[in-house]
């Protein structure tokens, strides 16, 4: 059977994404200028740097990129 490549390429990207997601309960949000959490998606990316499995990695983490962005606010969501 054949596939497209971009077929493929979709399949791959669900799959890796899927096995990214395995083990993580807790996702790093920025927070909205209201105080809201923001509703965008995570990417791939972000399940790779911003997922976490425990609650105090995810803290270190909100911490680190506090200091990065000064003016940014982050906080932790359980998945």
């Amino acid at each position: 059977m054949k596939m497209k490549t971009t077929t493929a390429f979709r399949a791959y990207a669900t799959a890796r994404r899927e096995r990214s997601n395995e083990g993580k309960s807790f996702m790093m949000k920025s927070l909205n200028k209201d105080g809201s959490v923001s509703r965008m998606a995570p990417t791939a990316s972000n399940w790779q740097l911003d997922a976490f499995a425990t609650e105090a990695e995810a803290e270190a983490r909100r911490e680190q990129l506090e200091g990065m962005n000064p003016g940014g606010r982050f906080t932790i969501v359980p998945v």
